[in-house]
């Protein structure tokens, strides 16, 4: 499913985005360039208002690719604590060193490269941008006045970064001067989600306030355009780095008429997650890769209500609070019981 990404400048926007029901709510200051940011007080007190309701990013501005400096902004903003933080990738200066210099940033807020289809990016930085424990990676326009995304990349190359991006199980998102038109095309890549600021406001002028009637057009046509509706009622997702135990839940799951994903980690669960719709997941506590309370927390981060349950051969108290505390929403012992299994999967 693609998702709705609207740039804001102030509490006010947001909260009209907010009740327009975007996806994400994106922070920047249009009138200091492309990825202009806004000073840190305004971006605290839009994550106080917008109260983890939807999930919040941020631009830290039009910055040269100086490892320091990056990272700097970077920190400060983390700060605020939005759900992710967009760093541009302007031509020139240390891509690499700052790649270099932002792995070492702390996982608790999401990294988003942003990449310019106006610089004639090299996609094959997507590589590294996995490697230095980027989240995910936008295609953007530096220059406003020049046209739309879909005027200044080729289609191909549109669906090859998709692709890419994709397959480095990175988010990816297109945005820079997009306009009504241009949803049916992309939609057609299915991105994650498509970012707008211009097409939110009167005749295009991106420094000009939003108008929330621009914002629900732009909403229903991206409805409009998403695949068919996947039936999740039967589906649930089990991760469970034992080959065994994944047989025995499956086959369990399977004879109650259940269509049955299986990863063998956190990490791999969270990709199934961000490709198909599931009724439930259950998710083995402990495995290597990433443990089953590193994904929970990760998914909640992300704000994904799907229910999860916990599954663990140790599960005392103290554990069973570990869980929850961490995101899950509930607790079961190995081996499984199977008609609490059966009634707890019904219960939503």
């Amino acid at each position: 499913m693609t998702g709705m990404l609207a740039s804001v400048t102030s509490v006010e926007e947001a909260l009209q985005a907010l009740s327009a029901n975007v996806d994400i709510i994106d922070l920047k200051q249009p009138s200091l360039g492309a990825l202009g940011a806004l000073k840190i007080d305004i971006v605290k007190n839009i994550v106080i208002g917008i109260g983890g309701r939807r999930p919040v990013s941020a631009t830290i501005g039009d910055l040269p690719m100086q490892p320091d400096i990056i990272y700097q902004a970077v920190k400060s903003m983390a700060e605020t604590g939005v759900d992710y933080i967009k760093i541009g990738f302007f031509p020139g200066a240390d891509w690499q060193g700052t790649l270099t210099k932002l792995a070492t940033f702390p996982r608790t807020t999401a990294l988003i490269a942003v990449l310019f289809a106006d610089a004639q990016p090299d996609f094959s930085v997507i590589d590294s941008l996995k490697n230095a424990g980027f989240k995910g990676v936008m295609l953007d326009t530096m220059n406003k006045t020049n046209g739309s995304l879909t005027e200044l990349m080729a289609k191909t190359d549109i669906e090859q970064f998709i692709s890419l991006a994709k397959d480095r199980r990175l988010l990816c998102g297109l945005a820079g001067s997009l306009r009504l038109d241009d949803i049916a095309e992309l939609m057609l890549y299915q991105p994650d989600y498509l970012g707008f600021r211009g097409a939110l406001c009167l005749k295009h002028n991106r420094t000009a306030h939003i108008n929330k009637s621009l914002i629900i057009q732009i909403k229903q046509a991206i409805e409009q355009h998403q695949p068919p509706t996947v039936n999740t009622e039967k589906r649930i997702l089990i991760a469970d780095d034992n080959e065994i135990n994944r047989l025995l839940l499956a086959n369990m799951l399977e004879l109650n008429g259940y269509t049955v994903d299986a990863a063998v980690n956190g990490e791999e669960a969270l990709h199934f997650i961000s490709e198909n719709h599931y009724k439930m997941a259950l998710i083995d506590i402990s495995m290597p890769v990433m443990s089953g309370l590193e994904m929970v927390r990760i998914l909640r981060k992300q704000h994904n209500p799907l229910r999860v349950a916990a599954i663990s051969a140790y599960a005392d108290d103290n554990r069973i609070t570990e869980a929850l505390m961490a995101g899950f929403d509930y607790c079961l012992t190995k081996p499984v019981d199977e008609e609490q299994l059966i009634s707890l999967i019904n219960l939503g």
